[in-house]
């Protein structure tokens, strides 16, 4: 099975979760000492709620096809773009004062035979949202309304490494899915995480590799993806760099 497909299944299943999650208010409380921990390793300012940032992205499959794309994020407003290149046009997909927009080639202007064949619908703005909003946030992301985060009783190996372990689960409201985040046991830094979908052979795992440090976050650089029943490769998604958010796709109150 294709990475670009892996995906969209997460997108379907796995991670739907995350579609709710992405409109959740931030806790004000932390109940987890592993939590806390992880979240000084990684966002020891407290900046993610203020983050302005454009980050330049690439994934690339098991055949080491590669796509490059990015995504801008401004958390003190909401606002979110997903932008790639199909056919030698700039794809935008987005979220802006809560409503979802749409660019291709730079026009707001779309027939409908391009919205379908680019896929420029609200689900699909709220797809990349979610998807991308969830995994370059955490751990930050784990304050969120709805999610239940406890500390492990015991450690868990992981290719060969101890690991601290925060189990997560969802506000039935939310999703059933099974999280598992794995810490450095000295450093606390996240370098790990998997899910599943009640059964542990369902769902994937994912290895995180470097960082880049983007004001004073500390977001894991590389992600390996990996299917949990059989430990085979899926793809990777590497953050190339990242840079000041300074101008966004689209008018909206900032």
């Amino acid at each position: 099975m294709s990475y670009k497909i892996s995906l969209y299944l997460l997108h379907i299943t796995g991670l739907m979760v995350l579609l709710l999650l992405s409109f959740c208010q931030s806790k004000p409380k932390v109940d987890s000492e592993l939590l806390e921990r992880t979240l000084a390793y990684h966002d020891p300012e407290g900046n993610w709620p203020q983050l302005k940032t454009r980050l330049y992205l690439s994934s690339a499959d098991t055949a080491g096809k590669e796509k490059t794309f990015e995504i801008e994020i401004d958390n003190s407003t909401g606002y979110f773009a997903h932008i790639s290149r199909q056919d030698g046009k700039e794809v935008v997909k987005g979220i802006s004062d809560g409503k979802e927009f749409y660019l291709l080639g730079g026009k707001e202007d779309i027939s409908a035979e391009d919205r379908e064949k680019y896929d420029l619908t609200p689900e699909a703005a709220q797809r990349v949202h979610s998807f991308y909003g969830y995994l370059y946030g955490l751990p930050m992301k784990l304050t969120d309304d709805g999610v239940n985060v406890t500390d492990a009783a015991k450690n868990e190996e992981l290719e060969g490494k101890n690991y601290k372990v925060l189990q997560v689960n969802y506000d039935a409201a939310v999703g059933t899915d099974n999280w598992f985040f794995y810490l450095d046991p000295e450093t606390h830094a996240m370098e790990a995480y998997r899910f599943n979908h009640g059964q542990p052979e369902s769902g994937e795992y994912i290895l995180l590799e470097e960082e880049v440090v983007v004001d004073g976050v500390r977001i894991p650089k590389v992600r390996k993806w990996y299917w949990n029943k059989n430990n085979e490769y899926i793809g990777t998604d590497t953050l190339i760099k990242a840079e000041p958010l300074t101008s966004y796709r689209v008018l909206h109150e900032r």
